[in-house]
């Protein structure tokens, strides 16, 4: 037979991917704490295996990027791993950058100017979440003025234990990234349930329910915040984690509930309030439908409720 045989024949790149997809799928799906004691060690044989495979074993590693809140300042995860960037950015031809396409990280880690700007270098970046825990209702709003840094491209952003849910959110929102499939936008887990007083203060930082302050019902809170949102052509999934019920419905509940002398339970767990819940319900599904009419693409929305949380 005339024909030679390669003795050191070559993987195509793609099926080294796979490869090296398959045996980091469990760090791809939960997301790198980059900066960890033995973060690396998923991938340090495969870094040390070739040039190829240390590439395409940080271009997985670095896809799904989670930073953690306890550290911040100049040796923060947060510098870190973009010292890290920078150190693959000569070697890549800035290639590194376009490799991350999930960013978590809490407000903290983010409210910088400085850090805000290098958010904007991941130009690639897919999906966003942050937990607005330490926020308050006078910060809010100055810090999502530095997360329109975010590349435009996104397709799922997060907003949790946000102090708020109002007009100028979503007008942000819907302004800067308009190609957003999925949206989750939630408040309701600030509220603290461990004790009375810790209940009506963390109810003191947190708007929880637009009516009837902000929005005299349900329908009319819809017809606006759908009108906002109407940009957004592409929205198929949307999450408003606020409560549809009255905004005093928690206070009656804490004013009967702390009079029995019981541990701190919430509305869910009330004989008495669960006399609204029909009344919710209704509420939920009248929202619903408004939101469905002016979005042509949503498929699911959801809000907070008592009786059935995360619902």
């Amino acid at each position: 037979d005339a024909r030679s045989v390669d003795k050191h024949p070559v993987l195509p790149a793609e099926l080294l991917d796979l490869i090296i997809e398959f045996v980091l799928r469990p760090q791809s799906c939960e997301g790198a704490d980059i900066c960890t004691a033995g973060a690396f060690g998923a991938i340090a044989p495969f870094t040390l295996a070739s040039l190829q495979f240390r590439s395409l074993a940080l271009r997985r590693f670095l896809r799904h990027v989670i930073f953690s809140p306890s550290e911040f300042g100049e040796n923060s995860q947060w510098a870190r791993f973009f010292k890290l960037l920078d150190s693959l950015d000569g070697r890549t031809g800035g290639e590194c950058f376009t490799w991350v396409r999930s960013l978590r990280a809490s407000s903290k880690t983010l409210y910088d100017r400085f850090h805000s700007a290098r958010l904007a270098a991941l130009t690639h970046l897919e999906e966003l979440s942050v937990d607005l825990a330490t926020e308050g209702l006078n910060t809010q709003k100055p810090f999502l003025k530095l997360i329109d840094k975010a590349s435009h491209k996104l397709t799922m952003l997060t907003l949790t234990s946000l102090p708020c849910i109002d007009i100028p959110l979503l007008r942000l929102i819907a302004g800067t990234f308009p190609y957003l499939i999925d949206l989750y936008l939630s408040c309701t887990e600030r509220l603290e349930f461990h004790c009375w007083s810790c209940y009506e203060e963390s109810l003191s930082r947190t708007i929880h329910s637009p009516i009837p302050d902000m929005f005299f019902d349900c329908r009319a809170m819809a017809i606006v915040f759908a009108r906002i949102l109407r940009p957004l052509t592409f929205l198929t999934h949307l999450y408003l984690g606020i409560y549809l019920s009255d905004e005093m419905l928690i206070q009656y509940h804490i004013d009967h509930a702390e009079a029995e002398e019981q541990y701190p339970f919430g509305p869910e767990f009330c004989t008495l309030c669960d006399e609204a819940v029909a009344e919710i319900r209704l509420r939920e599904l009248a929202a619903s439908l408004e939101f469905a009419r002016s979005l042509k693409a949503l498929r699911t929305i959801g809000f907070s409720s008592f009786d059935s949380p995360g619902d």
